[in-house]
């Protein structure tokens, strides 16, 4: 997965401009909507006032310059302003959620996990293993956090083929493997199993 930074667009109207950001809080934001993520879609795909209202409150850096926007539009006449709305909101719910990896053919099915469940993992793995601010947890997003996550996992991986000391059983942790949590800027207790687990489940 490439890291990029969160996708940011941004929504002009008359004197106002208001920058949507594919952020974690975000997407946690619009799957608190009344039906999550695909209703906020279904909602902007039929050009309703309310529902891009709802996308552009849930995913704008600056909720204040999203509501005055909102309110100069309420002025005037909708049918010019939700055309472009609905361009800017449809183009940040398809840059939200990063792709879910094709499963290589050799590995075993693994059960998806619920989008909700899938958020707040990220921000408890962002907060703990990768030891950021929950503000930064809450600006980057998903795929950010994913790709760094993977990277370390990754790396973790790399360091027990090395070393070749996973003799133990799988429900107690070396202390090599502890050496290399600690080396790697992690929990020293930290179980990979649990982020292996978010990874190979990604596809909600």
């Amino acid at each position: 997965m490439a890291l990029q930074p969160a996708y940011e667009t941004t929504l002009r109207h008359g004197n106002h401009a208001v920058t949507l950001r594919a952020s974690l809080r975000a997407a946690v934001a619009l799957d608190n909507l009344p039906g999550g993520i695909p209703g906020a879609w279904d909602s902007v795909m039929r050009q309703t006032y309310t529902g891009i209202r709802a996308v552009l409150l849930a995913t704008a850096t600056d909720r204040a310059a999203a509501g005055f926007l909102l309110t100069a539009a309420a002025q005037e006449p909708l049918a010019p302003f939700l055309g472009h709305a609905q361009a800017a909101c449809l183009d940040l719910l398809r840059n939200l959620l990063p792709e879910p990896e094709e499963a290589p053919a050799t590995s075993t099915t693994a059960k998806p996990i619920p989008l909700r469940e899938y958020l707040t993992e990220l921000f408890k793995f962002g907060t703990t293993i990768l030891e950021w601010s929950p503000s930064e947890v809450w600006q980057a997003s998903p795929a950010e956090i994913e790709a760094i996550l993977h990277a370390r996992l990754e790396r973790l991986e790399a360091m027990e083929t090395a070393s070749n000391t996973d003799h133990q059983p799988k429900h107690q942790m070396s202390q090599d493997q502890r050496q290399a949590n600690i080396e790697a800027g992690l929990d020293p207790d930290f179980d990979r199993r649990g982020l292996r687990a978010l990874k190979a489940r990604h596809g909600a």
